[in-house]
């Protein structure tokens, strides 16, 4: 029998776990942890006021997640995606967000489809001034809410491994290589929103196929159409990153080592 006092300290640690890991997930998925970053176990403990164990096993669950890869030798990094990465998710994403809008049409409800439509109305907004990471978020939410709406767990545990993939292609893919402008991202929208209106599986599950499998074919055209080896672009500013986060770390890990 677990004692009381144990029982709380399993608690605490797997909701410090917990915390831990969404702050983290954030600050990737914001840009504040650049891929090729360097996370470091014991200065992240300190930085946060908590021991080792919860933030070990948070980083645990972000490599599961595929957001980190660790190895002996360089340790825990944010993973680089890069554009073959993003090209192999979209079958994936396409299988999975067409089910899960298939599913969502047969019982979302109208509270769901007025959110949908605030996101929608959020990305507009977003477009008119110019910014792209609110557009991002608000495109985000937008999948995520179908997702959830499916009522499919599995389903939901499978798409969460690729928030890093999708976003990272949502904001560096979308604009950055196929020269679209923020108002075409968010009106394609519109066409799912429709479909979920309508009560409509197969509608909804072919227009959010296409809503996919679309832009999948515009980055295949642009990296045909480019001279650059867009690949490499991508992951040299990653790499600068890594190299900058190395420098501050080496000091302190020698010093870890030492003692």
């Amino acid at each position: 029998m677990i004692q009381p006092g144990k029982k709380s300290q399993r608690v605490l640690r797997r909701v410090l776990r917990e915390e831990i890991r969404e702050q983290l997930i954030d600050d990737i998925l914001s840009g504040r942890l650049p891929p090729g970053t360097r996370i470091v176990e014991t200065r992240l403990a300190q930085e946060m006021g908590v021991s080792q164990a919860p933030v070990r096993e948070a980083l645990r669950d972000l490599e599961l997640f595929g957001f980190v890869t660790s190895s002996p030798f360089r340790g825990t990094q944010v993973r680089k995606i890069s554009i073959e990465d993003l090209l192999e998710v979209y079958p994936v994403r396409a299988a999975l967000e067409s089910v899960a809008a298939r599913a969502a049409a047969a019982c979302i409800d109208d509270e769901t489809l007025a959110r949908l439509a605030e996101l929608i109305d959020s990305m507009r907004q977003a477009a008119a001034r110019g910014d792209h990471r609110a557009h991002v978020d608000a495109d985000f939410q937008f999948h995520q809410t179908i997702i959830k709406a499916s009522g499919n767990r599995m389903l939901q545990h499978v798409w969460q491994t690729m928030r890093l993939a999708t976003t990272t292609f949502v904001t560096h893919s979308m604009t950055q290589l196929t020269h679209r402008s923020l108002d075409e991202i968010g009106e394609r929208h519109v066409p799912v929103l429709e479909a979920l209106r309508a009560h409509d599986p197969q509608l909804a599950e072919a227009a959010m196929r296409r809503h996919i499998e679309e832009p999948g074919d515009w980055i295949r055209d642009a990296i045909a159409a480019s001279d650059k080896p867009v690949v490499a672009s991508t992951e040299s500013s990653a790499a600068a990153a890594e190299q900058s986060a190395v420098a501050d770390d080496s000091g302190e890990e020698d010093e870890e080592n030492a003692g």
